[in-house]
């Protein structure tokens, strides 16, 4: 019987060529097709074919010439992240995160990002000119970051109290750059067990509500944050009795739960689980819920979950009003990547909550 031969990669020639001398180091037989020449040149679009017996060897060879090489994950360490920028609600964040990183016997981190201004340079002859006073600019930046973050922390010290504030281990970082970005890169680097944000919230003459930093620090990480509204009241975690998690009936719903109540078992907090759909499909969403409750009561026999229904058209209305009639402390929920023509025109349920309502948000990313 004749060996099958499939198409691995469709490659320029000089790709192409590369690819079949890697794969023959390792023993693969390889053939390309597609190969033209035409006054020197060569088509763009050759294709690498091997015997289908060979393919499960020759993935991770492919993937390492096209850049797709796996990466081993970091594993997520036993801290919590709080970036500050000094402010009034960067101020409360930090508060509510040392309690939280002291009920998980967590290291409390403080991060703080100088943004990096553009460097303009001009060529000249051989030479690259630069503007030196930039340099002695960004000195006088960085020296007066470190001298806001040791007031920061001393109002911090202050409010908690010098003996309790040692009760948690905590350190604090500087660095310049770009704050979306090296956030996001130290949380791929060093994943934390939370991400706690402030955000300016709402104002009444203002319609940009969320920073972009936290909108992209929400959109983009894989660790859930918890944002905290600059209108939100002060929460005393010891008194949390009341969480929601939203629920759209996700696959990816039991992961987040799960990962929220391993969040919530120092606390002595009750989770609902709540669904906000329309009433011509009652009968399908109850069943669902039933199902979800089902799977949640066999999971997590000995932790008390409720789980509701509510009909309404309005999903964001409809929460607040919720949220407000059963003095809920928490919000959580699941978002999903959207593509940038999504999230122009469609924003995810997470950033129009942020919109609406002064009630700390948990996000969890599916």
């Amino acid at each position: 019987m004749e060996e099958k031969l499939v198409t691995i990669a469709l490659l320029p020639y000089s790709k192409a060529e590369i690819l079949r001398s890697m794969l023959e180091s390792e023993g693969i037989e390889c053939f390309l097709e597609n190969i033209n020449l035409i006054q020197g040149a060569v088509a763009s679009g050759v294709k690498v074919r091997i015997y289908e017996r060979d393919i499960k060897q020759a993935w991770p060879i492919v993937d390492e010439l096209l850049g797709k090489e796996d990466k081993e994950q970091a594993k997520s360490e036993n801290t919590v992240l709080v970036p500050v920028d000094f402010s009034n609600y960067s101020f409360k964040a930090a508060l509510m995160a040392f309690e939280i990183a002291n009920k998980l016997q967590s290291k409390l981190i403080f991060y703080h990002v100088i943004q990096q201004p553009d460097f303009f340079s001009m060529p000249y002859s051989d030479v690259m000119a630069f503007n030196t006073g930039l340099y002695d600019h960004l000195k006088e930046r960085e020296e007066f970051a470190d001298e806001q973050f040791s007031q920061f922390l001393n109002k911090l010290t202050d409010y908690i109290g010098a003996k309790v504030w040692e009760t948690v281990e905590s350190e604090h970082m500087i660095k310049l750059g770009y704050p979306e970005d090296d956030i996001l890169y130290f949380t791929e680097k060093h994943p934390p067990r939370l991400i706690v944000m402030g955000i300016k919230g709402p104002e009444e003459d203002d319609l940009d509500i969320m920073g972009s930093t936290t909108a992209g620090v929400i959109y983009k990480s894989n660790v859930p944050v918890l944002v905290i509204p600059g209108k939100a009241p002060l929460l005393n975690l010891a008194s949390m009795k009341k969480i929601v998690y939203a629920t759209n009936f996700d696959e990816k719903d039991l992961v987040s739960i799960d990962k929220l109540l391993g969040l919530l078992k120092p606390f002595n907090a009750k989770l609902c689980c709540l669904h906000i759909g329309p009433s011509a499909a009652r009968e399908w969403d109850e069943a669902k819920l039933e199902s979800l409750h089902n799977m949640l009561s066999n999971k997590y026999p000995d932790t008390p979950i409720e789980c509701i229904i509510r009909h309404g058209s309005n999903i964001l209305i409809d929460l607040e009003e919720f949220i407000e009639e059963n003095d809920i402390d928490v919000l959580s929920l699941t978002t999903h990547k959207r593509n940038l023509i999504t999230r122009i025109f469609n924003p995810s349920i997470a950033r129009k909550m942020v919109f609406h309502v002064k009630t700390p948000l948990l996000v969890f990313h599916s």
